[in-house]
């Protein structure tokens, strides 16, 4: 969106050139609004967005702003099927001024978050403001959304803050020509400027910039680049070998991942992986934005496995003869995740979200039980990181019943033939059925568990 609002940026530039920053106005405490939640602050992505410019009397329009963005995200891939993975809240912060509308010329505007013509974000309130709604190490990715054209299209990752990233959304309700709004080209720059701000994602549209001889990209980016040959570029497991590198511009290579020149607000020099992109520049007028390229849609996919671990949330019930071991996965909405059971490394169960385990069945002794979630996305091909696969395992001792006298009965005759071998080690197979907790000696350890069993039948 940069490449649509650049001018009303600098002309809001030139206006309040003269005027300092001012520490934000500090207005009632916010407040936060649920609107979706999934899952613990903890293993999701939150997606916070926050008012900024909007005055006491414009909540409504704020919440109606915030959803009319929301709704458009989630609408789009990989969002839409990764929903199940994020929270989303709205954060009500009341600002003394609105931009461009109460604001007289020669004034300075009193914003919740010193916000205005998208020149000055506070990137440490908001830091603050949405933080204080979460535990210190939740990820967050904060959305502003600035009552102010002259916001639209900034996002940022910064180490100057705890959030995952930062991006601004300008609602541009107070456009001087209210019939300039476009309510499709605002709420699909939400989709865009979180990816900036989730996923690292950079611009994908042409701009003004020229590269000078001899200029490289100077780090490597995930959707953009100077390199030009295929054996090296990031997105090369994408890539069809009949498509020309670099790719022509044409609607014959529409859908098709390749090497278009045209990137990072470069008119030439760099290279952007598909034709059309979210991250990409459109004509709001006679189109919808695209959906996002392949390279996009994976880096928005493995961006939110970073962050959210399938089998973080898990559990454990301990019956009389069987443990039952729980995960509970968010799931993408498209497809199913692979969930492997394994015990001693070998796979005795998929697709369950519970496992029961029994003596019977395991076997008697020591063991590790283990679970592997993986999600065989279509979206993901290059995952070298492993993020897409999580495994957790668990040591598990499987005890018989200490019937050692063989009468189906665990009383004191088991008790005074255990008692024969008590502080011996464990090195014979005549022993070693008393070392019920397998830990190589007969002591209190296996005394008790035996104490756990007396009186019970086999």
């Amino acid at each position: 969106m940069k490449k649509y609002i650049l001018p009303l940026a600098i002309v809001i530039a030139w206006v309040f050139s003269a005027y300092s920053a001012e520490t934000p106005a500090v207005g009632p405490a916010p407040i936060i609004t649920t609107v979706m939640e999934n899952g613990s602050g903890s293993n999701r992505v939150n997606i916070v967005f926050l008012s900024e410019a909007y005055t006491a009397s414009m909540k409504d329009r704020f919440y109606s702003d915030a959803k009319l963005a929301i709704d458009d995200m989630f609408s789009r891939t990989p969002y839409k099927e990764y929903r199940n993975f994020f929270n989303v809240y709205l954060v009500w912060a009341v600002s003394q001024d609105s931009i461009l509308s109460v604001v007289q010329y020669g004034e300075t505007p009193k914003t919740y978050f010193g916000q205005f013509g998208g020149l000055n974000q506070d990137w440490i309130t908001i830091d603050t403001v949405s933080r204080s709604f979460f535990s210190e190490k939740d990820p967050i990715v904060s959305v502003l959304v600035s009552n102010d054209p002259g916001s639209a299209g900034e996002a940022g990752q910064t180490t100057k803050v705890s959030l995952i990233g930062i991006a601004v959304v300008g609602s541009g309700k107070l456009r001087s020509d209210p019939n300039s709004f476009v309510p499709e080209m605002y709420a699909s720059s939400c989709a865009h400027e979180v990816a900036h701000a989730l996923a690292g994602l950079q611009d994908e549209y042409k701009g003004l910039f020229a590269m000078k001889p001899g200029q490289t990209e100077g780090r490597g980016y995930i959707n953009v680049t100077t390199q030009t040959n295929p054996s090296l570029l990031r997105w090369k497991y994408w890539m069809d070998e009949t498509v020309p590198i670099p790719t022509p511009s044409t609607e014959e290579y529409i859908g098709k991942v390749g090497l278009f020149e045209g990137g990072n607000a470069y008119a030439n020099g760099w290279y952007r992986p598909q034709l059309k992109c979210t991250m990409g520049s459109y004509h709001p007028d006679v189109e919808s934005r695209p959906p996002f390229c392949k390279v996009c849609r994976e880096a928005i996919v493995k961006a939110v496995y970073k962050y959210v671990n399938p089998i973080a949330e898990f559990s454990f019930d301990v019956g009389d003869n069987t443990t039952t071991f729980a995960i509970n996965p968010p799931e993408p909405t498209d497809h199913p995740l692979v969930i492997n059971w394994k015990v001693d490394g070998v796979v005795i169960a998929t697709g369950l979200k519970e496992f029961p385990v029994t003596d019977t069945e395991i076997g008697y002794g020591r063991h590790t039980l283990s679970v592997e979630v993986a999600d065989p996305t279509e979206f993901v091909r290059y995952d070298p990181d492993k993020l897409l696969v999580k495994s957790k395992e668990w040591d598990v001792i499987s005890i018989p019943l200490p019937d050692f006298t063989g009468d189906g009965m665990v009383d004191f005759n088991d008790f005074f033939e255990f008692a024969d071998y008590f502080g011996r080690k464990a090195l014979t197979k005549e022993v070693q059925k008393y070392d019920l907790n397998w830990d190589g000696k007969i002591d209190f350890g296996d005394f008790f568990l035996l104490a756990d069993s007396f009186g019970k039948k086999i």
